[in-house]
């Protein structure tokens, strides 16, 4: 009997109030295409002035093994 009483409370305060979490799902995916824009535009411009990908990869090795090592 308490459980009919929680779940129709419940039910009533969703009908009145709404679903809080509505949309949410849309925001995460504009997030995620945001994060990804973001991630090409700075990969375009890290090699935009000419610079290889097998250089770029080699410096930044480099620079990593001269930190850690």
């Amino acid at each position: 009997m308490t459980r009919a009483f929680i779940a129709a409370g419940t039910r009533l305060r969703h009908a009145v109030e709404g679903s809080t979490d509505r949309g949410q799902s849309t925001l995460e995916y504009v997030g995620m295409i945001a994060l990804a824009a973001l991630l090409v535009a700075v990969v375009v411009s890290a090699f935009a002035h000419g610079s290889s990908l097998a250089r770029t990869v080699s410096e930044a090795l480099s620079k990593i093994s001269g930190i850690v090592g």
